[in-house]
């Protein structure tokens, strides 16, 4: 991925149009990489030794509470887009 198209991932994630979350950026994120479908549904518990240092992970259901909030991101991604669909259609008249 290009250092440009980090900068847009960034520019859009941090825009003042509405409050951003750690949510809202992690929901950009991973629609960015696509990764988006194989995280719905899953998180991962990371295991370390005692030095701290990851030697696994677990991958586990994901928690309602992270789900509700992952689909709300999804519902407020899914306005947006339509929003700025409706503006395009105007100008085209």
């Amino acid at each position: 991925m290009s250092l440009n198209r980090l900068n847009q991932i960034k520019k859009r994630a941090t825009s003042q149009e509405s409050k951003v979350t750690i949510n809202t950026e992690f929901y950009f994120l991973a629609k960015e990489l696509g990764c988006l479908p194989e995280l719905i549904g899953r998180e991962f518990e990371f295991i370390k030794d005692e030095n701290g240092v990851i030697t696994g992970f677990r991958q586990k259901p994901i928690s309602i509470p992270t789900f509700i909030n992952l689909m709300n991101e999804m519902e407020k991604d899914y306005k947006r887009q339509e929003r700025e669909m409706n503006k395009s259609k105007g100008r085209r008249r």
